[in-house]
């Protein structure tokens, strides 16, 4: 795996997500605490050079400060100081003009293709779901299921507490965003999107849902 590929795509799409929604909404969901850890974790495994993580980071830094989402500077910056525990010299960063364009203008999610589930089905305790298909998007992907049940079950199922995760085989942690479903003809159909999208050498996705202390995991081929 591109350890700074990743990273850097990882960042990207954070900066770029939510479009549409207004910039206190944006500012306030991107997870730098996240960010680091995913770099501090690629470093560990030798898929990225220390000094390569810590100019993405201190990158990073100096785009947010000069697009006024950061205010303060932490110390954990560096992941090789997260590592060892030691005091390194930090790096001086530089503004990335793409970064500072996904801030002031996210770019419209491009949808890749569409995996079609029909015939698969999942159950974890209380769930029990047929699956439909897995749309692509560059920023996301979006899972839809179906199921059965007349109008008090659909209320019901709408508020059925479900714990949803997500990974590839490229090392990605998906997390789950937004959702919404409708009822029609018996059926309950739900769309729940997970994030970031896919980098594009990942070729299988693992969708794992807990409920009712049960779990099931949904593996899905991007290919």
């Amino acid at each position: 795996m591109d350890g700074r590929g990743y990273l850097e795509k990882l960042i990207s799409d954070s900066l770029g997500a939510g479009r549409g929604q207004p910039e206190g909404g944006r500012r306030s969901s991107l997870d730098l605490r996240q960010i680091r850890g995913v770099a501090i974790g690629l470093v560990a495994a030798g898929t990225l050079a220390q000094e390569d993580a810590d100019r993405i980071l201190a990158d990073l830094d100096e785009t947010l400060r000069r697009s006024g989402w950061l205010n303060v500077v932490h110390v954990e910056a560096s992941a090789s100081t997260s590592i060892s525990g030691q005091a390194v010299a930090r790096a001086v960063g530089a503004e990335r003009p793409e970064w500072r364009q996904a801030i002031e203008e996210p770019p419209a999610p491009v949808l890749r293709h569409v995996v079609s589930l029909a015939g698969r089905s999942l159950e974890a305790g209380e769930l029990k779901a047929d699956l439909v298909s897995l749309e692509v998007w560059s920023a996301f992907v979006v899972l839809t299921t179906a199921r059965e049940g007349d109008s008090r079950r659909m209320r019901e199922l709408f508020h059925l507490r479900t714990l949803w995760r997500g990974w590839d085989d490229t090392g990605t942690q998906y997390r789950g965003g937004g959702g919404g479903g409708s009822g029609s003809h018996g059926l309950l159909v739900e769309r729940r999107t997970f994030e970031p999208g896919p980098p594009e050498e990942a070729r299988v996705l693992t969708l794992a849902v807990e409920s009712s202390g049960s779990q099931a995991t949904v593996v899905i081929p991007l290919g």
